[in-house]
């Protein structure tokens, strides 16, 4: 009887462990301005979608969050992303783009001189 009532107990504590990191992401998000989807609460806290849909308790704070975020425009992470990777891509390509007009002016400037001094040559034979 005792294995049993231990059993039920460790049962009780790991659900409510559960139940507290179910409604700590769910409030966490919401405080994040991020938006409460099932999806990401899944890969945020390892629970199953059906966890989220079955106990009553966290599914009411999930229709709760969604009905806080009625109206509300979320961005969208991976559009941001893309674009600051794109930014920092095109400061790189600028900085190469000015070190390869350095080079041009510099060899501009050699041919310049060799075409001089060849003509220079030329005119002393």
């Amino acid at each position: 009887m005792a294995n049993y009532t231990n059993m039920i107990t460790n049962n009780r504590n790991k659900s409510d462990e559960m139940l507290n990191v179910a409604l700590t992401t769910i409030s966490e998000m919401l405080q994040d301005g991020e938006k409460v989807q099932i999806c990401e609460l899944v890969k945020r806290t390892g629970f199953s979608r059906g966890y989220f849909y079955n106990n009553e308790i966290v599914h009411n704070a999930y229709e709760e969050a969604q009905r806080m975020q009625i109206g509300k425009v979320f961005p969208d992470r991976k559009k941001e992303a893309i674009g600051a990777a794109l930014k920092k891509e095109n400061q790189l390509l600028r900085g190469k783009i000015q070190t390869l007009e350095k080079q041009i002016e510099l060899l501009m400037k050699q041919l310049e001189t060799k075409s001089n001094s060849e003509f220079d040559f030329i005119e002393s034979l």
